[in-house]
């Protein structure tokens, strides 16, 4: 074997572990990101649960009832505390929008569609907030789409735009 086929071999040789390498590196970085998004989810969901464990709350709790049923049956403490916590739940749902987390799931077209019209009909006073308040620091244009659609599905009637943070123009 001369000088030439030997430097063929080795480039060849090389060329291979490359390649090895190469998949080696491609097959760690979709696990680190399969690991990633689980975490991502975890953490969403702990947060998630953290909100909702503010119900069982002895001095929050029946606040959440009343203006889960009814937002106007609220004091201004009351509406206060409960906006907050509608504000918590829907930061929430914005970071999983944008994490890429929103799509098809159990033959569903929309997650957060479905969880948003199963909640405004079983607690309609979220819904309220959200189109006197929520709507407003939606920014997203493809979640407020989503949401204004859940409105939509869950009370029969388009959101009132006239709501801006809470303050109704009455000019429209």
């Amino acid at each position: 074997m001369d000088w030439d086929q030997i430097a063929t071999v080795a480039q060849l040789v090389t060329g291979a572990a490359t390649l090895g390498v190469a998949a080696l590196l491609v097959s760690q970085l979709r696990q680190q990101h399969r690991d990633s998004e689980r975490e991502l989810l975890y953490t969403s969901n702990d947060q998630l649960q953290s909100v909702m464990q503010r119900t069982l709350d002895p001095h929050f709790g029946p606040i959440w009832h009343k203006g889960g049923a009814d937002y106007d049956s609220l004091d201004s403490v009351e509406q206060l505390q409960f906006r907050m916590f509608c504000q918590m739940g829907m930061v929430t749902q914005s970071v999983n929008f944008r994490s890429g987390h929103e799509g098809l799931d159990r033959g569903i077209d929309s997650r957060i569609k479905a969880q948003s019209v199963s909640a405004w009909k079983s607690w309609p006073g979220m819904g309220t907030y959200y189109e006197r308040y929520g709507r407003g620091h939606t920014y997203d244009p493809g979640l407020r789409t989503i949401l204004d659609d859940a409105f939509l599905e869950a009370f029969g009637r388009e959101v009132d735009g006239a709501w801006d943070f809470g303050v109704k123009d009455t000019a429209s």
